[in-house]
């Protein structure tokens, strides 16, 4: 189903499709999202004594806000700031909320993306399905002096600062309807009142477009580094000392698993296509092929794996780069910011 919709939502030309049938829910669904952010800007969140960054976008999947979220973090991190970050958890179910993540967590708790943030960047990662909780949480327990949000754009809840949506620079806006006749969670003029737009990867024409003169920066994914694990322990090896290039099972479960794909084959790996819905949670037998040819995941993959993890298996960690100008915006902001406005 899922890979349906993709389909719709993404065509590769103008066409007629079936999803042209949901435009009532459409318009329901825009009536919704529009009371939410009207009931925002009048009766806004009460702010947070630190920034707010909130790195999300308007589109359902994958864009690459983790990544960035990873990188502000550790740029944050070196200029000595005391960042923490906030999450949803998608797919994961703890016990009581705010739930901490560390390193023994399971993502069937914190979920995929919160575990992984935490193992690649080693920064506290505060979930709960109430981010605004769980920020606070970060400033009482850790006292974090930046939140970052993985995701929350409109989780309208949460106090904001500063708010980046970033967009697939090959997927775009799809065809620029709302659920569930498009993927978007917010109409496309929402881009007019985020502070900065970010695309992932060269945007194609299709995407210059639709929203050119909205892009603020383009960002890059970057392999960086593999990634083995055996039981709590993380072996972080350089990419001189990955597996063989060669033929490969590359498994993605991701919002745009093809942007995986597309990396291993740049870096010259013969790849046999492994792709699940975004968030699966695997189990063993699913990734028995054939026992020797390497498989490669995504580290938001690896981290559901480490229970049976085994020595032919690789996740690749991939880095954002952003031009410097992102960053001394990013510097501003910080600067400039003040917890009585």
């Amino acid at each position: 189903m899922e890979d349906w919709f993709n389909k719709q939502w993404y065509p590769e030309r103008k066409q007629l499709s079936p999803v042209a049938l949901l435009s009532p829910l459409s318009a329901v669904y825009r009536a919704v999202t529009s009371r939410r952010r009207r009931a925002f800007r009048e009766t806004p969140p009460e702010p947070l004594p630190v920034p707010v960054i909130i790195v999300g976008n308007i589109t359902v999947g994958g864009a690459g806000k983790t990544p960035l979220v990873a990188e502000l973090a550790r740029w944050l991190g070196e200029r000595g700031y005391n960042p923490g970050i906030v999450s949803r958890g998608y797919g994961g179910r703890a016990k009581a909320y705010p739930y901490q993540v560390t390193a023994q967590s399971h993502p069937l708790e914190s979920g995929d993306e919160p575990l992984m943030l935490h193992l690649i960047t080693g920064m506290p990662v505060m979930v709960s399905p109430d981010r605004s909780e769980a920020a606070q949480a970060l400033v009482d327990y850790h006292q974090c002096d930046v939140i970052l949000s993985d995701d929350g754009l409109q989780h309208y809840g949460l106090w904001r600062s500063l708010e980046i949506c970033v967009i697939d620079g090959q997927r775009g806006l799809g065809n620029r309807h709302l659920l569930p006749r498009g993927p978007l969670r917010e109409p496309p003029e929402r881009l007019d009142s985020v502070d900065l737009v970010v695309v992932n990867g060269e945007p194609d024409s299709r995407i210059s477009d639709q929203c050119g003169e909205q892009i603020d920066f383009t960002m890059k994914l970057q392999p960086s580094n593999w990634h083995q694990f055996n039981l709590d322990q993380t072996s972080t090896l350089k990419l001189a000392s990955g597996p063989e290039v060669g033929p490969c099972h590359a498994v993605a479960a991701i919002g745009n698993p093809q942007r995986f794909f597309r990396e291993l084959r740049q870096m010259g790996y013969q790849v046999m296509e492994q792709a699940f819905a975004d968030h699966h949670q695997f189990s063993q037998q699913e990734l028995q092929f054939d026992g020797e040819t390497p498989v490669i995941m995504t580290m938001k993959d690896a981290v559901k794996c480490r229970d049976f993890w085994q020595s032919h298996w690789w996740a690749l960690e991939v880095r954002a780069l952003l031009p410097d100008l992102f960053y001394q915006q990013i510097h501003q902001h910080l600067q400039d910011f003040s917890p009585d406005e």
